[in-house]
């Protein structure tokens, strides 16, 4: 028997991106893949995995991003910060103790970007 593959909904921007994954899971830590595509595309997705795919009632979903460019270059983390006004976003290396100011309220998240050699298969598979 095959399982279809994810499907997948693309989004407005990486901000909705980071703001998708942080809602979506504030108390364990989350992902966000990177890959380059052939057309020199850069994508950033996140899949999320419903309970019951295996029995038939629900697909994994990959909501992603398509950029021209790369905006972070090889930073390896995105900071999340709930309560600025702007730059709510901003992508870091590694986290210092600055970077830490208002973590405990849990109005600060910081993502990690995890950069894949290639797009993976699902990705060529899925339906959208």
């Amino acid at each position: 028997m095959k399982l279809d593959s994810a499907y997948g909904m693309e989004l407005d921007s990486l901000k909705d991106l980071v703001r998708l994954v942080s809602s979506s899971s504030p108390d364990r830590p989350s992902t966000i893949f990177k890959w380059d595509s052939e057309d020199e595309k850069v994508y950033y997705g996140s899949f999320a995995i419903f309970p019951g795919y295996y029995e038939f009632k629900a697909l994994p979903v990959l909501f992603f991003v398509i950029r021209n460019s790369s905006i972070e270059e090889d930073k390896s983390l995105v900071r999340y910060d709930l309560q600025a006004k702007d730059n709510q976003i901003s992508f870091l290396n590694h986290i210092e103790e600055r970077d830490l100011e208002n973590v405990h309220t849990g109005l600060v998240r910081f993502i990690p970007i995890v950069k894949l050699k290639k797009a993976p298969k699902i990705f060529s598979d899925m339906m959208y």
